[in-house]
């Protein structure tokens, strides 16, 4: 296994930190840390020893340095970290060092273990001496988040060290709750299920609901497991998380999964959903339903699957004509076959319910443009100028107006906002 080395200075660096200077024995208690992480028992023995001989410990010496570089990880932080067993039992049986030791951060060996290199024979030997699987660090951080990291949405450059004796993590995660994990407990991020979810990590999800985790902890106000699922793009999670019970309209009246869903254009998240009993007419804390917050970031596809089902304001029918978005997301539809006929036909009546919609003008200007009718085109087109430009949807529709009236500066403006909102390229046709 390759070498791998905790941040450390060069003994040329050593002399001073901060406004003091290091001792001999403060740096070999800084050493043993590299020693440590290498596998390297004689030398940590041999420092050890020169420690002794000085009537000092090796946690006391670590713990007085206060090196910024180790953030109070000790050796067997280190030593688990990497994934060295055979370290991990000499600084607890012969060194007698403290397995629930915390770093600055309050996190222990255990923890260091799990997120290092996953090692299930150094969980193990850890739980076997006393480790406790329950203790957090200081943001609430226990074990079992630690081993729901990993999944396809994970970056293992940042979250985990993959090395050659890399093991499952759902191994892990299996027997710290064998030893007495709590199955929910809750961090900034959640539970470890909302960890889990978030990475879009199907097996960990599964474990963990096998254990009865709660499917549907809030945290942030209106995140739940569903909702993280949602963001992964994670439709077997999703799946698995209403069949445990998720509450598929959670977050009302603020952001539902459905309105996530509907966000991200998560086409077959939205089917799974509405099939699943999620309400297409809860309103977002702006009083838009999932379906036109689907139309504002260009996902007609969406559209056609939520409008039928969405009531107009104050009313509980489905939209009907009296309805400017209604009329303007039928438009869209007819634009969208060419049959601009249609399209002028439904963006006016739109205009006669919406007259401030200053993107109904930008569209019906790309409608006449299509028919051969320039001037009225431009009509329109500089009347769309002359509003306030809503940049939130129909990005192409508007940069084509401001092209026709020369308005090039502006109409780059509104195309580099479709390139942040990443609509798909076929609609530059």
């Amino acid at each position: 296994m390759q070498k791998t080395y905790v941040s450390m200075v060069t003994p040329r660096q050593r002399v001073r930190f901060g406004n003091r200077t290091l001792s001999k024995d403060e740096w070999s208690a800084v050493q043993t840390l590299n020693d440590a992480t290498d596998g390297d028992i004689p030398a940590v023995r041999k420092l050890v020893r020169q420690l002794r001989k000085s009537g000092k410990g090796l946690e006391q010496t670590l713990a007085a340095t206060k090196h910024p570089h180790f953030r109070g990880r000790g050796p067997l932080h280190m030593a688990a970290w990497a994934g060295r067993l055979e370290m991990c039992m000499f600084l607890v049986e012969e060194l007698h060092l403290n397995v629930n030791a915390p770093g600055d951060d309050g996190a222990t060996p255990l923890s260091y273990a799990i997120f290092g290199c996953g090692s299930t024979s150094v969980v193990r030997f850890l739980l076997d001496r006393g480790a406790k699987p329950n203790k957090a660090n200081i943001n609430g951080v226990t074990a079992l988040h630690y081993a729901a990291i990993p999944g396809p949405n994970a970056d293992p450059e940042r979250d985990r060290l993959w090395a050659s004796n890399t093991r499952d993590t759902c191994e892990i995660a299996e027997l710290l709750l064998s030893r007495g994990a709590y199955v929910d407990p809750i961090c900034a991020q959640g539970t470890p299920l909302n960890v889990a979810a978030q990475n879009g990590n199907v097996r960990m999800l599964e474990l963990l609901l096998r254990h009865q985790a709660n499917p549907n902890t809030v945290v942030h106000l209106v995140y739940t497991p569903l909702s993280y699922a949602i963001s992964a793009s994670s439709l077997k999670c999703m799946e698995l998380l209403i069949k445990a019970g998720a509450d598929v309209n959670a977050g009302r009246p603020v952001i539902t999964p459905l309105i996530i869903a509907a966000s991200y254009g998560f086409t077959c998240g939205i089917k799974c959903l509405l099939e699943a009993g999620a309400d297409a007419n809860i309103r977002d804390e702006f009083g838009r339903t999932a379906a036109q917050i689907a139309a504002t970031n260009g996902w007609m596809d969406c559209v056609e699957i939520l409008s039928p089902l969405t009531a107009s304001a104050g009313t509980d029918d489905p939209l009907d004509a009296n309805d400017g978005f209604a009329l303007k997301v039928q438009g869209d539809a007819a634009l969208k076959g060419n049959d601009y006929a249609d399209a002028l036909a439904l963006y006016t009546k739109a205009m006669e319910i919406n007259p401030d919609d200053s993107t109904l003008y930008a569209k019906r200007s790309l409608c006449w443009l299509h028919m051969s009718e320039e001037d009225k085109a431009l009509d329109d087109a500089y009347a769309y100028r002359a509003m306030k430009i809503d940049l939130s949807n129909s990005c192409y529709e508007q940069a084509a107006a401001l092209i026709l009236v020369k308005e090039y500066a502006r109409a780059c403006r509104v195309l580099m906002r479709a390139l942040k909102l990443n609509l798909r390229s076929d609609d530059l046709d």
